[in-house]
């Protein structure tokens, strides 16, 4: 690995919202994200994450909006009333309203695989509702390699 690759992700530090309703899961990524030097923020209920996303948080200066680089999200978190795809869909709207940077989203799923996704989830991976499509479980080497290599893309444009 040469050094600049090495300096490039060490210097890239994101704010990432975990949303899933298994704690096993969340207590996983977060240690692995927090222990790449990520500001990890996790959440079981995607009403309560979506609460957090849009709402402010007030300091000496004034209130100021939270801001993630990336949300993951499980898809099916029974009993919450929200699926991972329509908290999706309202963390795009949010940032379209606001004219954010953009916010990227990552949605999990444990029901499908990328070769048998549903048509919903097709269409939000076409219309950039959802980034991409992470097939549960994955190993923490991949998870890290998915968020590196998502936001290496994005930002070498130059």
């Amino acid at each position: 690995m040469s050094s600049s690759s090495a300096s490039a992700r060490s210097d890239s530090k994101f704010r990432i919202l975990v949303v899933d309703d298994e704690p096993d899961i969340l207590l996983t990524v977060n240690a692995i994200l927090e222990g790449r030097g990520h500001y990890v923020k996790t959440f079981d209920n995607p009403a309560e994450a979506l609460s957090h996303l849009t709402s402010s948080t007030s300091n000496n200066n004034g209130a100021t909006p939270y801001y993630y680089d990336l949300v993951i999200t499980d898809h099916r978190m029974p009993g919450s009333g929200m699926s991972g795809l329509d908290l999706a869909k309202r963390v795009k709207e949010h940032n379209t309203a606001k004219r954010k940077r953009k916010t990227k989203v990552f949605l999990m799923s444990g029901s499908f695989n990328v070769s048998s996704l549903p048509e919903e989830f097709i269409q939000a991976l076409k219309s950039e509702i959802v980034d991409e499509f992470i097939q549960k479980p994955i190993s923490n080497d991949k998870l890290i390699a998915i968020i590196e290599k998502s936001f290496l893309s994005h930002n070498n444009n130059h």
